[in-house]
């Protein structure tokens, strides 16, 4: 029975201080390499400081602790998320833009003569409403970086001190508890926590990219698609104002168009936004409760309680 000690006393060790040591030298390799390349971009004895410069982490490495920066591995999901969100939010301030051109121009003279309609009265729900969506889709920018930023620090978080710290847990259970028939079971379960603890966090963003490339890109591809359209459009539409009001021709007749563009692009964008909170928010939350209460499950199975 000393032995089984001994022996699962070893092994939970090994497990701690690999766990901890790994994380150190991914830490200390990053950071190594980005002060290797500011001093490469300095310019200043570029040959020798590039042969000195650390090697790149290796694929172990960059799949648990993914940079920020990352457009490979589990940050490519989040990589080309960003990239779709700025292109709806660009679009909506495009159509914000040819809006303001409206209602910057004279109520009064020959834009829009033989027409009591006032633009800025006509035209300030359609902006009100283009500038909250706006803000609803740059917080879903904010989402998707504190996701990125997650994903990068989570990895150093687990490795360094979650881990470590579920060892010293079990440590203090093995050599505390009562019934000695248990210790293979405290073993196994330790090692179970300690194998999934680094693995929930991108489990639980593949699970969103799965549900948004897979499940929902025919949606959602179709909504930013339309999005982007509308956007070119808009622009469009914009140098023909401006255009029309240089030449001091009436721009009367460009209001219902700015108005129905106003209006489907706003559609489009709700649409999208609710897609994103089912796929980027709330299944990210659920697969990680779903993780958390299986594992829990497991343990307890495991424990025989």
């Amino acid at each position: 029975m000393k032995s089984k000690y001994i022996l699962y006393t070893i092994l939970l060790i090994l497990i701690g201080s690999g766990s901890f040591l790994f994380g150190l030298i991914s830490c200390q390799t990053a950071n190594s390499a980005s002060a290797g390349e500011e001093q490469v971009s300095g310019g200043a004895k570029q040959e020798t400081q590039t042969s000195v410069l650390p090697k790149t982490r290796g694929s172990v490495s960059s799949l648990l602790i993914p940079d920020i920066d990352s457009e490979k591995g589990t940050q490519k999901p989040l990589f080309d998320k960003t990239n779709q969100i700025l292109k709806v939010w660009t679009s909506l301030k495009t159509m914000n833009g040819v809006i303001n051109v409206m209602q910057s121009a004279q109520v009064r003279g020959n834009y829009f003569i033989e027409s009591s309609v006032n633009p800025v009265e006509f035209l300030t729900p359609f902006e009100s409403a283009l500038g909250k969506v706006s803000a609803m889709i740059l917080r879903a920018f904010s989402v998707i970086t504190f996701q990125k930023v997650l994903l990068s620090i989570a990895g150093y978080l687990v490795f360094l001190i979650l881990i470590p710290l579920c060892v010293l847990i079990a440590l203090i259970i093995l050599w505390t508890h009562e019934d000695k028939t248990k210790l293979h079971r405290i073993f196994i379960s330790s090692v179970l926590v300690s194998i999934i603890i680094p693995l929930a966090i991108p489990a639980s963003i593949q699970v969103s990219s799965l549900l948004g490339n897979k499940i929902m890109a025919n949606e959602i591809n179709t909504l930013v698609a339309s999005i982007e359209e509308k956007g070119k459009t808009a622009k469009t539409m914009e140098d023909d104002i401006t255009r029309t009001r240089r030449t001091g021709n009436s721009i009367i007749n460009f209001m219902p168009r700015v108005r129905d563009l106003s209006d489907s692009m706003i559609d489009d964008a709700v649409k999208y936004y609710i897609i994103f909170l089912f796929i980027n928010i709330i299944f990210p939350i659920l697969a990680l409760l779903i993780i958390f209460f299986l594992t829990r499950y497991v343990v307890r199975l495991i424990l025989g309680k």
